[in-house]
This record gives C-alpha cells, structure tokens and sequence, in this order.
C-alpha cells in the first residue's frame, strides 16, 4: 500500500466517524430540546462514547503521520509529499473533514446556548420560590438565599 492511499484511506474513516459524531451532537441537541431525561441521558451517553472514540481516531492519525515520516507537519507540509491529484483529493478531504468540524461546533453551540436558557429560568424560578417560607408566606430575609445563587 502506498503513502497516499494508507493516509487517504484513513482520513476517509476519519470523515465516516465524524459524520457519526455530528448525526449524534444532533441528537444531543433535540434530546436536550425535547426536555425528555432518558432520551437526554442516552444521548449524553452516546456523545462521551464517541469523545473517547475521537481521541483513539486522533492517536492513530499521530501514528499514521510518524510512520509516514509526517510527524508534527501542517497540512500544508504534507502535501508535498503527493502528486499534483493525490493533493488534491487530499485537500478536498480535507474541506469535508473542515465542514463536518464547523457544523459539530455549531450544533454543540446551539446545545450549550440552550442548556443556559434553560438553567436561567430554573435560576429565575428557584429565586421565586425561595422568597416564600414553609407557610407560604413572603419572607424577604430568604431573598438571597437560593443554593443555586450562593458563592462558596
């Protein structure tokens, strides 16, 4: 097997698991969404599944690299290495692997962005609440005294 297709063939496994890994920050994003615990615990299971399997992903691309007398080479050095269309299948892998990354970022955005919307209207509701001792009535010394306010 030839440097080129042992280091193409693995940057296409490695695109394969990042489609998988944004099918599943979807996922994530529409468990969260849908304010459903065990569909949100699956998905968060799932999603710490596939950050240990990307670390694995990146160790190999390291290994690969060193085998390939690429270590610690920007992509840039790398094609070098390559013909003029072994470059540029390169480079083109490397806009899909580019595009799978942007969207992986913005969907854990949008889940982040969520999870404190969500956590500010727990926050609004609980300092609510707090105000109101165990008759039910007012009691503006408990004002301040909402757990999730408290500074340790």
């Amino acid at each position: 097997m030839t440097a080129f297709e042992e280091y193409y063939g693995f940057m296409e496994k490695f695109i394969a698991f990042y489609k998988e890994a944004q099918k599943a920050e979807l996922e994530k994003l529409e468990a969260l969404m849908s304010c459903e615990l065990p569909r949100i615990q699956e998905a968060m299971k799932n999603y710490q599944s596939l950050i240990a399997k990307a670390q694995a992903f990146e160790d190999e691309r390291i290994e690969l690299c060193k085998s390939l007398g690429f270590e610690n080479m920007a992509f840039s050095e790398v094609l070098r290495h390559f013909d003029e269309e072994q470059g540029k299948k390169l480079s083109e892998q490397k806009e899909r692997l580019s595009s799978l990354i942007k969207t992986i970022k913005y969907l854990n955005k949008r889940s982040m962005d969520f999870v404190n919307v969500q956590l500010g209207e727990i926050e609004k509701e609980a300092s609510v609440a707090s105000i109101y001792n165990t008759k039910g009535l007012a009691d503006s010394h408990l004002a301040n005294s909402n757990l999730l306010n408290k500074q340790i």
